[in-house]
């Protein structure tokens, strides 16, 4: 019952934005064109779309170096991560022609904007996370100091699990 009031209530809200953003967009695009002209509004939508997404290009081949970077070296990359998803939205917010989200587009390819915002979605999602299954994390996926390389010279390794390969038989071992 309470997934169903959750799903309901988020749809809701989605619904309300998809409305309302448009709204507000054509408003202030109206009051553009009122104050300046055609012209002027047409080319502040065009250069702030394009500026935009170049610097969101950008900051995201960046974001995806220092992820790489992380990984080789066996570190935990979720900062690195969280920040090229905050541009990637960024960028699709500024390819969004209008003032409103080319507002918040610009306001998340700014790193201090992105690193506050990144501190209280983590702690909104510990939070989340603590409420909906209890219990304390026993270890922060998102600490910075968890993301640096192990200092004793230690590789970090990886055992992946292939869960639809058949099991190994004693008949299919080769003894050398």
């Amino acid at each position: 019952m309470k997934t169903e009031t959750v799903s309901f209530a988020l749809t809701g809200k989605l619904l309300l934005a998809f409305i309302l953003v448009p709204l507000v967009e054509l408003t202030l695009l109206v009051q553009l064109y009122q104050r300046t002209s055609f012209l002027t509004t047409v080319l502040v939508v065009v250069c702030t779309g394009m500026l935009g997404v170049n610097l969101a290009r950008r900051q995201g081949l960046d974001a995806w170096q220092s992820i790489h970077q992380q990984l080789a070296q066996g570190g935990n990359p979720s900062t690195h991560i969280m920040n090229g998803v905050m541009i990637l939205i960024a960028g699709a917010f500024l390819m969004t022609p209008g003032i409103l989200t080319d507002g918040l587009g610009f306001a998340l390819l700014v790193p201090w904007i992105r690193k506050r915002l990144q501190t209280r979605l983590v702690d909104w999602f510990r939070k989340r996370t603590i409420v909906q299954f209890g219990g304390n994390w026993q270890s922060d996926p998102f600490d910075r100091r968890d993301s640096e390389a192990p200092r004793d010279g230690r590789q970090a390794s990886v055992r992946v699990v292939d869960p639809n390969a058949r099991p190994i038989q004693a008949s299919d071992r080769t003894d050398s």
